[in-house]
Formats: C-alpha cells, structure tokens, sequence
C-alpha cells in the first residue's frame, strides 16, 4: 500500500435536524448512514471504490454490523468517525469503527462485515485478500469478536407490514440498509423510546430485498424484555430476508 493512502480514515459528521429524533438525538439509523458513509468513503480512497467495482463486475454488501453505544450526540453537535478495514474472515472482509463527540470522549464501537459480491453469478469472491490494504488492521479492534449471527427467535408474537416504496430503495433498487433499522424503531411506540436508550444494534443481513415486495416485521411485545429480537420475511416463511436485534 502507497504511503501516501491512509490504512485509517477519520472524518467529522454535524447532527443536522434530518439526522434527529423527536427527542432532538441522534437516530440509530443516522448513524448507521455516517458509518456506510464513511466505509465507502474509505473504499474509494484505498481503490475500491464504485469504478473499480463496476469494472469489475463486483459490488461491496453489507453482510453484519454490531453497535455498541452510549447515549447518542444532539442537534447540531459534532461527531469524529474512526474507520479501519482489519482483515478477512473466510469471504467476509472486515471493518472497525470508533465514534467520539468533539472532546474525544467515546460514544460507539463498530464492528462490520461485507462481501464482494459479483454481480453475474450474485455470489461472493475473495478478491486480492492477500493485499496489504486489508492486513494494516489486524491487531486494531473497536469490537474483538465478530459480529453475532442471530437465530430464528420463534417467539416474536407482535407482526407489522411494510412495503418497499421509492424512498426507500437505494441505487441497486432494493431496501437501502437504514430502512431495516427505521423499520424495526418504527414499531416501537414513541413513549417506549422516550424512555428507553439502544445500547446496542445487531444487523444480519440474509437476502436483499427488491423495490415493492411487502415485508412482515416480527418482534416480540416491548415490556417483556429489554432485547428484542426483530425478523423480517415474506410472511410465508419461504424468505427470511433480515435478522436483527436491538438491546435497550
């Protein structure tokens, strides 16, 4: 890797009123938007960016993310972003991040796994893993452990519909990733969320889903337990698209 490209990136985000709740706070999604953003950001920077993936035939996927967080910044505060690529694991390329406010004080550790996928067969490759771009990292941790795969949580008891409209899809024209985490706080009643603070997010990411299917969110009722277990499908059971878990 050339000297002069950076095997660590830091940028400053402003928490603008379209990044807020209605508690003035960050949203969870919000976030979750600045930490693709600067991941892609990154990618192009070291070289694996949206032209070498279109000349490629390749496309980067989010595969997981784990979140673990304190209470999240206000209105039109500041925050630093640290990110970091920190090796492969089988055909999952990994990625840290570190979330400050503008004193350094520390407010999230990150934790991302992607996949190259190519775009003809939809399946995932290894793509130079032996490049010194991704071996930079490897002793570097926001979160040490992988991201936690979630299991089936037959227990959810309360079910929600959504469809997949226009605003919603990105430029692949399937569910744009801060959708599944909207969706799931959508859920959630406002007086619940005034008083209850995520602490920690856990995305999987099984199959993507395409511009107008109808989605069946599954979680249990808020009150029973402090981790809700979240499963987006088809509400047959013959696609599991998502799995997610957030912890208050």
């Amino acid at each position: 890797m050339s000297a002069d490209v950076p095997a660590i990136i830091e940028e400053k985000y402003l928490v603008t009123s379209a990044d807020t709740d209605f508690t003035r706070r960050l949203k969870v999604s919000a976030l979750v938007n600045m930490l693709i953003q600067i991941a892609w950001h990154h990618a192009e920077i070291l070289g694996f960016g949206i032209e070498f993936l279109h000349r490629n035939g390749l496309a980067w996927m989010l595969s997981r993310m784990h979140l673990k967080m304190g209470p999240l910044p206000s209105w039109n505060e500041e925050i630093i972003i640290t990110s970091w690529p920190k090796g492969i694991n089988r055909l999952f390329y990994l990625r840290d991040m570190q979330v400050k406010d503008h004193s350094g004080k520390k407010l999230a550790d990150v934790t991302t796994e992607w996949l190259m996928i190519d775009t003809k067969s939809k399946r995932p490759k290894l793509y130079d893993p032996e490049n010194n771009i991704f071996r930079q990292n490897l002793q570097r941790h926001a979160i040490a452990e992988f991201v936690p795969v979630l299991k089936a949580d037959r227990e959810g008891n309360e079910k929600f519909e959504f469809t997949v409209h226009y605003s919603d899809i990105d430029l692949n024209q399937h569910l744009t990733t801060t959708r599944y985490v909207d969706w799931m706080f959508d859920t959630l009643d406002t007086a619940f969320l005034s008083k209850n603070q995520c602490a920690e997010l856990v995305l999987n990411f099984l199959k993507e889903i395409p511009g107008k299917q109808k989605v069946i969110v599954s979680r249990p009722l808020t009150g029973s337990t402090s981790d809700l277990n979240f499963e987006f499908s088809d509400g047959s059971g013959a696609h599991i698209y998502f799995r997610g878990l957030v912890v208050f």
